[in-house]
């Protein structure tokens, strides 16, 4: 007799149906049509050779064939359901976060806190979007928030997960505070068609092809005439008056430089959260925490604040 096409799910079947002493229960608490259950049992039967149970008006009997089978069954699936559980994955009890700019600084802090105490929160932080989505690919970061520019989205590709949290964020422009421009709340982008930008060349290239693309809608070219990888160094030379550049907007004011919004949003970005299964801690959590961490750093800029209330607009 064929006894080798008996399955886990068949000793399940036959347990269930032993426990509940009926045919109509062990279906219901299967999640089985009575008579799919029935059908499976009677192929049970034909293929052990035996009759496992006997039918009566009260429900069904256990044979004493059918009764040493059914302790065999239970023996198998409390074996079965511990390997299951010994080969899951230990939980971890920590998490790696990517980010490309200045949200992480908060972020992390706030984790810390709503986390379990021991459980460790380790940080990278990448200007370029396809950096951060290359180590999430590859393992190397859990989640990232990810700063990407309108038009020239970075893609993330099959196994990660994507959630959009911040739907418009502007770019500023820093010049320095001496600078005439400095005075004014907006700055127009045609206004510094004369000026020298200082670019960090490993950034997300999304950033420089928008702000070629605004100044090409207004006749002309932007003049890179400095590099830097290094945010302070660039920022101290905007401090110099030498040159402008191109600013996350949650940037604080102070050393030398300003922040404004340009004219209309010529450039323009989004931030999402991107993550990897399994997360070791739930997104739902991670996009709460960005959400409200984002609004806060908003309050401490007068010109970002002051961009959001003349939009009004709402961080949900």
């Amino acid at each position: 007799m064929a006894r080798v096409d008996l399955e886990v799910r068949h000793l399940r079947v036959l347990v269930a149906v032993a426990d509940q002493g009926s045919i109509t229960k062990a279906a219901a608490l299967l999640g089985l049509s009575q008579p799919s259950l029935t059908a499976q049992v009677q192929r049970i039967e034909r293929t052990m050779g035996e009759a496992v149970f006997v039918r009566s008006r009260a429900g069904v009997v256990t044979t004493p064939y059918g009764r040493g089978l059914i302790t065999r069954a239970r023996t198998v699936l409390r074996e079965m359901d511990d390997l299951l559980v010994s080969s899951l994955p230990a939980p971890r009890d920590e998490i790696v976060l990517g980010d490309a700019g200045l949200l992480l600084s908060a972020v992390v802090p706030r984790l810390e806190r709503e986390l379990p105490a021991g459980f460790a929160v380790r940080a990278h932080i990448d200007p370029a979007a396809s950096a951060l989505v290359a180590m999430l690919r590859t393992g190397r970061l859990d989640a990232a928030i990810v700063s990407d520019v309108i038009d020239f989205e970075t893609p993330v590709g099959p196994g990660v997960d994507r959630v959009t949290v911040v739907p418009l964020e502007p770019v500023f422009v820093a010049v320095s505070e001496r600078h005439p421009l400095a005075r004014r709340p907006v700055i127009d982008l045609a206004d510094l068609a004369d000026e020298s930008w200082i670019v960090n060349p490993h950034d997300n290239p999304g950033w420089l092809a928008s702000l070629r693309a605004a100044c090409a809608r207004l006749g002309f070219e932007p003049k890179v005439a400095f590099e830097s990888s290094h945010m302070a160094g660039a920022r101290a030379f905007v401090g110099t008056g030498r040159c402008v550049a191109i600013a996350d907007p949650l940037s604080v004011e102070g050393m030398g430089v300003a922040f404004r919004p340009l004219v209309g949003d010529p450039v323009r970005g989004r931030i999402d959260l991107a993550w990897v299964q399994p997360c070791p801690v739930p997104p739902e959590l991670l996009r709460s925490v960005i959400t409200e961490e984002y609004r806060r750093m908003v309050g401490r800029s007068d010109s970002y604040q002051r961009w959001w209330t003349e939009r009004g607009l709402v961080l949900a």
